[in-house]
């Protein structure tokens, strides 16, 4: 009996997790009116980068959670890298929003008032 070859690979990532996660990011940006090609295809990047990284123990949580005997677990892979996908991208943009909120300083309001004299 032959042995089953491994998964293709990238830097020790599966390939299927890279291209799901790459699909939820260009979806998630492909949702925002506006943009670049250049921009379009960092979403996607960032997004392949979290599901090719969280995938193994998103889908680990996922298939507990469902509890289907019928479902494989490259379905639950795949649907847990496609929206890890999507929630990369959200992430990493409320993280150049809060990065750009600072860049000059705290928001005001942060410090507290100064004591009275």
């Amino acid at each position: 009996m032959a042995d089953i070859p491994p998964d293709p690979a990238l830097w020790g990532i599966k390939l299927a997790h890279l291209l799901a996660g790459f699909v939820g990011g260009l979806a998630r940006s492909l949702t925002r009116p506006g943009g670049s090609f250049a921009r379009h295809m960092s979403a996607a990047v960032v997004g392949a980068v979290v599901a090719g990284y969280g995938t193994p123990i998103g889908a680990h949580f996922a298939a507990r959670w469902l509890a289907a005997p019928d479902l494989p677990a490259a379905s639950v892979e795949g649907m847990v890298g496609f929206v890890l996908g999507l929630i990369g991208m959200s992430l990493c943009e409320a993280a150049i929003r809060w990065v750009r909120l600072w860049r000059d300083g705290p928001p005001p309001g942060w410090r507290p008032p100064p004591w009275p004299r």
